[in-house]
């Protein structure tokens, strides 16, 4: 073989590549890049995986909030950070106890440096409660500025989120995870219900909620059908986080972005077994509307 590509070189002045052919942009809208993440890789390490993987627009919120800001600049032009409540490292699990939160978001979405709010995580039974004040205050936030509210409900339940998308019609949702565990038939009332939520895909994959497709990219009974109905208003991610069932790692740094490839790869397989133009919909253009940014295109 070696002698073959030596003679190729000889008479064409180059041997076939073995490079992996370059892949259509795609919309990541569900990046990390939290203080455990900065301790194994830096935002210009990051920045590389994503180019390499040929993502157009991501979407970053980080622990605490300015962090995402790093990622932000190296990607300057086509990475949005979103500005989290975990505006400080350490109050993750106890964020809507504080009274001082509200203020403290609507200073850095004075800084014109963020273009949303969230990851904002519920936790049926735990916590915050639908009413708590601090979590109503971030939506009258997301109100206020106009901005996009990236929301994570862990409830077994759709019935969970039903009431805050219903309540709050004038603020955009995009719904992290399509909810977590649900099928479609459970996601079928909140997208009929409330026309102002979105669904990110994101870690519905074999490491994190799965439920959605299998190792090949075949779609499980019922979401092809539902993605088709509802194209318009889905996008997908990645979450670069590892290990994804553990719900608190602040005592570890986090190697999710070492798993890059396979999280991406793993939306690249299910989304070509869609019609073409509901996979380019998914894939980027829908972000790009939802965001009014086209992001970088080489």
């Amino acid at each position: 073989m070696a002698c073959l590509c030596l003679s190729i070189i000889l008479l064409t002045g180059g041997c076939a590549s073995t490079a992996r052919p370059v892949q259509p942009p795609f919309a990541d809208i569900h990046l990390h890049f939290s203080y455990t993440h900065d301790e194994v890789i830096t935002p210009e390490q990051a920045i590389g995986i994503l180019e390499k993987n040929n993502v157009a627009l991501g979407v970053v919120s980080s622990e605490p909030s300015d962090y995402a800001l790093k990622l932000a600049k190296v990607g300057s032009g086509w990475i949005i950070p979103f500005a989290s409540p975990y505006y400080k490292s350490g109050n993750r699990l106890n964020w809507y106890f504080d009274k001082n939160l509200v203020s403290e978001i609507r200073k850095l979405l004075d800084s014109g440096k963020y273009a949303g709010i969230g990851e904002v995580h519920l936790t049926a039974g735990i916590g915050p409660h639908r009413e708590n004040p601090v979590f109503t205050g971030l939506l009258q936030l997301a109100r206020e500025y106009e901005l996009p509210f990236l929301i994570h409900t862990d409830a077994g339940d759709y019935r969970y989120f039903l009431p805050i998308c219903k309540r709050y019609p004038d603020i955009r949702f995009i719904w992290a995870h399509a909810g977590g565990i649900f099928e479609p038939e459970d996601l079928k009332p909140v997208m009929k219900a409330c026309a102002n939520v979105w669904l990110d895909l994101a870690a519905r994959d074999p490491w994190h909620y799965a439920g959605l497709a299998d190792t090949e990219g075949e779609l499980f009974s019922g979401w092809r059908e539902f993605i088709i109905q509802y194209q318009d208003r889905i996008m997908t991610g990645t979450d670069p986080v590892w290990n994804a069932f553990q719900i608190y790692r602040w005592y570890e740094a986090d190697e999710g972005w070492d798993h890059y490839d396979d999280f991406l790869q793993f939306h690249r397989n299910w989304l070509m077994k869609l019609p073409p133009s509901v996979e380019e919909k998914i894939r980027l253009t829908n972000a790009q509307r939802f965001f009014s940014i086209s992001g970088r295109m080489d």
